[in-house]
């Protein structure tokens, strides 16, 4: 009973997560029109060149499919009863994500990064948040090949800590710049950054938290056993 107790925080957790990131994916699917595209009006008046370039419309819509895929499968994988009931799901599941980042939205986002809006500074917080999008969905996939569940979840957490950036960071631009009345330029600056680095910051809380209730379980278990042989 306490062990449920003690997973309702994150059962809370979890079902923001999932429904703000199934509600950006449907918002997101509304792109493919090709219309009332806020982000690409803005970027237009800024960068016309940037917009009107192949490869960088190309790039965005890349992104966008990528970011989609892994949004839409990512919450799912953190379900127990499904990995326990389904484990060809799961993986499926996890196929999808994983490819929606490695292979489709990392790489795409990436080269985007060289063309920020807000300049070298967002590029350069953009561009870190993809390289460790990367790297920690690499790591979460080598984990578990090698059976190393553990610690496959726990790279699991953060890298869809850095995924949910994309919901995180429609979130911080209103409250920034209603909010707080700050400026275009500095909104798309501040948000480069904003929009992940807490993000894996509260990745790494619950990751400890999880350490913590595993250690203590273990020594209750450990001194339970002593006591009953003893």
């Amino acid at each position: 009973m306490q062990a449920k107790i003690r997973q309702i925080p994150l059962y809370l957790l979890w079902s923001l997560m999932a429904g703000f990131s199934m509600f950006l994916v449907y918002i997101t699917l509304l792109y493919y029109s090709g219309e009332n595209i806020n982000f690409l009006k803005a970027k237009l008046m800024m960068q016309p060149n940037v917009v009107r370039s192949f490869a960088w419309r190309l790039s965005f819509y890349i992104h966008i499919t990528g970011g989609v895929m892994a949004l839409a499968t990512g919450p799912f994988q953190f379900i127990a009863s499904l990995r326990r009931r389904n484990i060809l799901l799961h993986r499926l599941l996890g196929r999808i994500y994983v490819i929606g980042i490695l292979f489709v939205g990392a790489p795409a986002g990436l080269y985007m990064a060289f063309f920020a809006n807000g300049g070298p500074v967002a590029g350069l917080g953009f561009a870190i948040l993809c390289m460790l999008w990367v790297i920690t969905t690499y790591k979460a996939v080598m984990h578990a090949r090698n059976r190393q569940i553990t610690e496959h979840r726990r790279w699991m957490v953060r890298s869809f800590a850095l995924t949910f950036a994309a919901v995180t960071l429609r979130l911080w631009v209103p409250i920034l710049s209603r909010g707080f009345n700050v400026s275009y330029d500095d909104t798309i600056i501040i948000t480069a950054w904003l929009s992940w680095v807490p993000n894996i910051l509260v990745a790494e809380l619950i990751i400890y938290r999880r350490k913590l209730f595993s250690t203590v379980f273990a020594i209750k278990n450990s001194t339970t056993h002593k006591n009953q042989s003893a």
